[in-house]
């Protein structure tokens, strides 16, 4: 491997001198307690393709970054030489409103690009966590989401095509520009969630919908989880079309303001004003079918903020004690079960808060315990709870000392054989995050 003062003058030459970062500095980069050996900041795909073939020809380890929202995701980089800083690519490069597409470059800042669009009466149905600070691109490398997935899916249903920057310099383009239907392998999808092991995030281009006339929403209580439950899934398998449908624990319900003790459903509507008011009157006749109460909740964006933003809003408590945050999936039908489940599975050793996008089976809270011992065993009781029901937890963050202890990615999936396939084919060199994802890869 070559010295980092070969490698960093290589770079300058291809960068400029501004293009480089080594010594200090590089504070802003860390990783796990580790420190990259220097930092590039290109500032157009040509740049980003160069700095990966210099890192490649070198064996150099190399780190995407953006602003670090999601950079506690996954687990610590086997090699960390280089953090490859994008924030330089933040065009928002053209919006077609009567086509309904987007294409913007993975560095923008995504609530920023969500401004552009609401000016034209539009938006993209993404809600993940920290999206004031997250980039277009890390939204999409940790396939980040909130609870509008209920109705309009995740960014796989979203993004048309994607340009890539490969490890060895080359650029490609996956997918389309434009909404039709296409035959063939879908490399886009590779790249959604991959966490930056398969290719760099250059660009995408997104599928975007009109801005609702209004959404209003709705508290339903029951002290029974199974009650919920059911609700839930007659609400899903009704004609309503709800943007959300979340469950949540009863501390949960407290701090998004539910009117009553005990867990909670909040399903939300939106559309035009009288659609809206025709399928409230809907919506109350499933409820009161099934012997649980339903309270209005208003329109206010801080419920559905708070809804997004749980449970990295609530990430570390004021004494200091260890804390984790986590997501995990479950057959959809038992989502609020089995969140119920898990409750009672960490109740000896941790305290949990815990929310379910009953839609998508989709579940994600936070442990806390009075000792690391505790909300270890805390975790894997919580792993063990949802194993039982096919399901399984992960990791997103943790307090400091917790965070080189903890597994991230918990029990190995199925079909990690073919992950491994796919990131010899496209990484043979293991230059992109090396080790950060599931199983080492």
């Amino acid at each position: 491997m070559s010295s980092v003062a070969v490698i960093a003058d290589e770079l300058r030459t291809l960068l400029g001198s501004m293009g480089v970062r080594t010594g200090p500095g590089l504070e802003r980069y860390g990783l796990a307690g580790r420190m990259p050996r220097a930092a590039v900041l290109p500032r157009d795909e040509a740049g980003v393709a160069g700095a990966l073939r210099v890192a490649s020809e070198a064996g150099l380890g190399v780190v995407p970054w953006g602003y670090g929202s999601y950079q506690s995701i996954g687990s610590p980089p086997l090699r960390y030489d280089l953090a490859l800083d994008l924030s330089g690519l933040d065009r928002l490069v053209a919006h077609e409103p009567a086509d309904m597409t987007v294409r913007a470059q993975a560095g923008i800042r995504f609530a920023r690009m969500q401004s552009h669009l609401a000016a034209h009466g539009q938006f993209l149905p993404l809600d993940p966590p920290l999206a004031e600070g997250a980039t277009l691109g890390g939204v999409l490398a940790t396939r980040s989401c909130g609870p509008l997935r209920c109705r309009y899916g995740t960014a796989r249903d979203l993004v048309l095509g994607l340009r890539i920057a490969h490890p060895d310099g080359t650029v490609t383009k996956a997918g389309a520009s434009v909404v039709k239907n296409a035959t063939g392998y879908d490399v886009t999808k590779l790249h959604l969630g991959a966490h930056g092991t398969l290719g760099v995030i250059l660009e995408a281009t997104l599928r975007v919908y009109p801005r609702p006339e209004v959404e209003q929403g709705w508290w339903i209580g029951s002290v029974e989880a199974n009650v919920l439950q059911d609700v839930g899934n007659r609400v899903l398998a009704s004609p309503l079309v709800p943007d959300r449908v979340e469950y949540a624990e009863p501390a949960v319900a407290r701090t998004w303001g539910a009117p009553r003790e005990g867990p909670a459903l909040l399903v939300s509507l939106g559309g035009i004003r009288e659609s809206v008011a025709g399928r409230a009157a809907d919506l109350r006749r499933i409820v009161e079918g099934q012997g649980a109460i339903l309270v209005e909740a208003g329109g206010s964006p801080r419920i559905c903020a708070s809804l997004s933003e749980f449970p990295w809003s609530v990430r570390g408590p004021a004494d200091g004690s260890p804390w984790a945050i986590w997501r995990g999936g479950v057959l959809p039908a038992e989502s609020g079960t089995a969140l119920a489940a898990l409750g009672e599975a960490v109740t000896p050793l941790a305290e949990m808060e815990g929310a379910a996008t009953i839609a998508h089976g989709a579940l994600r809270g936070v442990l806390r315990a009075a000792s690391a011992a505790d909300l270890v065993q805390g975790l894997q009781a919580a792993r063990a709870s949802l194993a039982a029901r096919g399901g399984y937890l992960v990791v997103l963050d943790a307090s400091a000392s917790l965070r080189e202890a903890l597994e991230p990615w918990g029990v190995v999936p199925e079909g990690l054989d073919v992950m491994r396939r796919l990131k010899q084919a496209f990484d043979p060199k293991g230059v992109l995050n090396p080790g950060r994802f599931v199983g080492g890869i």
